[in-house]
């Protein structure tokens, strides 16, 4: 068995953050790892797993509302640009 390096091209993460930009919220990546605020607020944090294809969300709003508003929004963005990918998604709220 060999093991092959998988990574996600840096371009890939700037559309992304360009498109949750767009609907609202403000997102900052470093390395794997995106954290995402809306009208000042931290209220969620995406973790990226690409040799597992893998996206793991923790929303972490005030409401639950929001938390679902905001988690469609994400899972959205990640279709868009990491299709075949899994997301999971926990509501830390």
């Amino acid at each position: 068995m060999s093991y092959v390096p998988q990574g996600i091209h840096p371009r890939v993460f700037n559309k992304m953050i360009g498109d949750l930009r767009e609907r609202g919220l403000w997102a900052e990546r470093h390395s794997y790892s995106m954290r995402v605020m809306y009208q000042g607020r931290f209220v969620a944090s995406l973790h990226f797993y690409p040799g597992y294809n893998l996206v793991e969300v923790r929303v972490y709003a005030e409401s639950r509302e929001l938390n679902e508003a905001i988690a469609r929004e994400i899972e959205g963005v990640v279709a868009r640009y990491l299709p075949g990918y899994n997301l999971e998604v926990k509501f830390l709220r």
